[in-house]
C-alpha cells in the first residue's frame, strides 16, 4: 500500500493543506480554508480538519503522520503555543487532543501529529525536496517580516556555531535595528524613499524595474548588497552550503540576486515557495 503524508501550514490569515507523496518527495494535492489568527479555538480547529480532510481524500488511512508548520514561539514537543502577538485562542493550550478532536473519525486516532517552525520547515523542505541537498542549509523568508531556518544534515537546528538563538535572524541586532528592518518588503519601500524619493511598494518597484526604469533597478541592486552584507556573517559563520530564498519579497529576485555574493554560498530563490513548509512538514 502507497503511504502518504500530511502536512498543515499554519499561517496568520489562512491555512494550506498538502498531500505529499514521501517517496517522489512531491504535494500530490493542497487544500485551503481562509481563517484570521484572531478567530476562536473551535473555528480555527474547524478549519485547519476542513483543510486536512479536503486534501488527504481518500488517503487518510494511508498516512505516516501529520505535519503541521506553526508559527512561534510554539512548545513543539508539547504541542502548546507561547504566542502573544497572534493566534490568541492558541496561547497555552493542549493542541494534539483538541486538533484529533477536530479531525474526527476519518483519521486514525493514533496519527502521529508532529509540530515543527513554519520557517524551519521552509527550510527542511527546500532540503528535502532537493535532488542533491546540501550539508548545510539556511533558509530566508522575505516578507512582512524575517523568517529563518538552519538545516545541518537534514536536521533543523536552533542553537550551536553560526546559529543565532532559537535559528532567528529577524532580532539579530544592526546599526539602524535589526536585521529584519532591513530585510523585508518594507525595506524596499524605504530604499526606494531613500534613492528617490518617490514612495512605493516591493510590488511597486519590482514593476517599474522589469519596465526598465534604471532608478528602480538601482533600487533592487541596493537590497540586493544590504541582503548579503545582513546575512554574509551567518551564512559564512554556519559555513552554508546553499541560501534559499522565499517569501514574495524573493519573487524578484532575478532583480536583487545578482548583487547577493556569497563567496561559495550558493544563493538561490525558493523552488516550491509556499509549498516547501507542506514538503518540510512532511519530511519530519
Amino acid at each position: 500500500m502507497t503511504t502518504f503524508t500530511l502536512g498543515l501550514d499554519i499561517g496568520g490569515s489562512h491555512v494550506t493543506a498538502g498531500l505529499i507523496d514521501p517517496a517522489g518527495r512531491r504535494v500530490v494535492r493542497t487544500a485551503r480554508r481562509d481563517v484570521a489568527h484572531t478567530a476562536p479555538l473551535e473555528t480555527l480547529l474547524r478549519a485547519w480538519a476542513d483543510a486536512a480532510r479536503e486534501a488527504a481524500g481518500a488517503q487518510t488511512a494511508q498516512l505516516s503522520h501529520l505535519g503541521i508548520a506553526i508559527p512561534g514561539p510554539f512548545d513543539l514537543t508539547g504541542g502548546q503555543s507561547h504566542m502573544s502577538h497572534k493566534f490568541a485562542a492558541l496561547r497555552a493550550v493542549p493542541l494534539r487532543p483538541h486538533l484529533r478532536r477536530a479531525l474526527g473519525p476519518d483519521f486514525r486516532p493514533d496519527l502521529p501529529l508532529r509540530f515543527g517552525n513554519d520557517a524551519d520547515l521552509f527550510a527542511l523542505g527546500e532540503w528535502w525536496a532537493s535532488p542533491h541537498p546540501p550539508e548545510r542549509l539556511i533558509g530566508v523568508t522575505l516578507g512582512t517580516g524575517l523568517g529563518s531556518g538552519f538545516i545541518l544534515r537534514g536536521a533543523a537546528r536552533q542553537d550551536g556555531p553560526g546559529v543565532p538563538p532559537g535559528g532567528e535572524l529577524w532580532s539579530v541586532p544592526t546599526a539602524s535595528g535589526t536585521l529584519e528592518d532591513l530585510l523585508c518588503g518594507a525595506a524596499v519601500t524605504r530604499l526606494g524613499h531613500a534613492l528617490t524619493g518617490r514612495q512605493g511598494s516591493a510590488a511597486d518597484w519590482a514593476g517599474a524595474a522589469r519596465q526598465g526604469q534604471p532608478a528602480a533597478q538601482a533600487v533592487w541592486a541596493a537590497f540586493g548588497t544590504q541582503l548579503a552584507d545582513g546575512l554574509r556573517p551567518w551564512t559564512t559563520a554556519f559555513g552554508a552550503d546553499a541560501l534559499v530564498l522565499g517569501g514574495n519579497v524573493s519573487r524578484a529576485f532575478d532583480l536583487f540576486g545578482p548583487a547577493v555574493t556569497l563567496g561559495t554560498c550558493r544563493v538561490r530563490p525558493s523552488e516550491y515557495f509556499e509549498l516547501a513548509p507542506l514538503l518540510g512538514a512532511a519530511a519530519l
